[in-house]
């Protein structure tokens, strides 16, 4: 992989549009200061021009006056760039959410349409920077993936060789097309699941809640279990729980392992209920969770595809998904916190979900973390989609100390806050 590690917002905007609008606003206030302060020292140069033996001569103060009328005039030009800039920011920002929610709530992306308009008509450079702005991310939003020979690509598929190249190819291509690749606002998995047995398979007592984002993805299950749920006990007799779900174990369907490629087709392709989503929802109901208790969830790749139907659509308080490798981009509400690990080069976390989404999604605290792609043909080209590698850009990003991790690790550390204990139980499925 490339040594580019970036933290985002996840989409073509990496600031919060408010926010960059009170900057201008600011900016704004400090120009008109800075040129008062001018005006004053102007003023004074004029009334001590009629005096005489000054050690400060008029001229002098002249010069000192232009310079504060140089720093308001750059001050005032800023804000003005600034606010321009928040507004094509969240004009972005607001046609992705749009985009997201037009699909199954038209009347509720209608409503967006004033606002939109009302940023186009105040300035008729808006949209053509705003177009930019989407397109300088799309650009490199993929950047490494390109690199890839199509036959490596499919190699751990079994798809590599005969016929199966170019129809596998061919039916990806045109799914992806079809928007698969994100999941608008409102999109639930239908129909009914395949059958699946889920049984214990260990607990572990007096565990820890992970204090980091690095700990979060060590739990995730990468041996024989596929879902691991940490269930955290307080004072008074409340129980959390957080779900951890596992990618892919096989390509090869038709056999008793729920996380196969029949899983995933059943999910991405026709978005349907997986035996593995099943899978995941009895899992938590086997470990206690009910209706309205807080379950946040942490998936690697297809754990993703169920992990995010019942984040959005689920009867449970969701309030953080950590999404590594997701094959696809969901649509959070604004107060779920969305953490998004993506390697630009990965045809499966970044290919399948088309690189996420342009416009974020989530919380103003979400972020993602991007590792850039730009080393070539690799001998296995399904290396970028390795977990422990994702763990390695984890560790990489975190090594910045980078303000947007303290949300999150706030959060963590709330959840310590009159614990009486807590309970790491894996299970494991098998389709009868």
């Amino acid at each position: 992989m490339g040594d580019g590690v970036s933290i985002g917002s996840g989409g073509a905007v990496d600031v919060d549009s408010d926010a960059f609008r009170e900057v201008g606003q600011r900016l704004a206030l400090l120009a008109g200061e800075v040129g008062g302060a001018a005006d004053a020292v102007r003023s004074a140069a004029h009334v001590l021009s009629g005096v005489s033996a000054l050690r400060v001569q008029p001229s002098d103060l002249h010069v000192h006056d232009r310079r504060l009328q140089q720093l308001a005039d750059h001050a005032a030009e800023t804000a003005i760039s600034t606010q321009l800039m928040a507004d094509v920011f969240e004009l972005a920002e607001l046609r992705a959410k749009q985009q997201a929610l037009a699909v199954n709530y038209p009347a509720q992306a209608h409503a967006l349409q004033e606002r939109i308009d009302v940023l186009l008509s105040s300035d008729p450079r808006i949209a053509g920077m705003a177009d930019e702005v989407v397109q300088k991310w799309a650009d490199h939003r993929l950047e490494g993936l390109g690199e890839h020979p199509i036959e490596k690509l499919l190699q751990p598929f079994a798809l590599s060789s005969g016929l199966l190249l170019p129809i596998v190819a061919g039916v990806v291509a045109s799914k992806l097309l079809d928007g698969k690749g994100t999941t608008p606002f409102g999109t639930t998995l239908k129909g009914t699941a395949p059958p699946v047995t889920v049984t214990e398979s260990a607990r572990v007592s007096g565990a820890s809640v992970p204090r980091d984002l690095e700990q979060t993805m060590a739990r995730i299950p990468q041996g024989d279990a596929q879902v691991r749920v940490e269930k955290r006990t307080y004072v008074g007799g409340r129980v959390e729980y957080t779900a951890y779900a596992a990618g892919t174990k096989t390509f090869l369907p038709g056999r008793d392992q729920p996380w196969d490629m029949g899983s995933n087709w059943d999910m991405y392709i026709d978005r349907e209920k997986s035996a593995s989503s099943a899978a995941l929802a009895t899992a938590l109901e086997q470990a206690g969770a009910e209706p309205g208790d807080r379950v946040d969830f942490v998936t690697y790749s297809q754990g993703g595809l169920g992990g995010n139907d019942l984040a959005m659509n689920g009867p449970y308080d969701t309030k953080v998904v950590v999404a590594v490798a997701d094959p696809s981009q969901m649509s959070l509400r604004d107060d779920q916190m969305l953490v998004e690990l993506r390697h630009t080069d990965d045809i499966v976390g970044s290919g399948l979900s088309g690189g996420g989404s342009f416009g974020g999604t989530g919380s103003p605290e979400s972020f993602t973390i991007t590792r850039q792609g730009s080393h070539g043909p690799l001998s296995n080209s399904f290396d970028a989609h390795v977990l422990d590698n994702y763990k390695e850009t984890v560790r990489e990003a975190m090594a910045t100390k980078d303000v947007r991790f303290d949300p999150y690790n706030e959060y963590l550390a709330a959840q310590n806050h009159d614990l009486v204990s807590v309970e790491v139980i894996d299970y494991t499925a098998k389709r009868p």
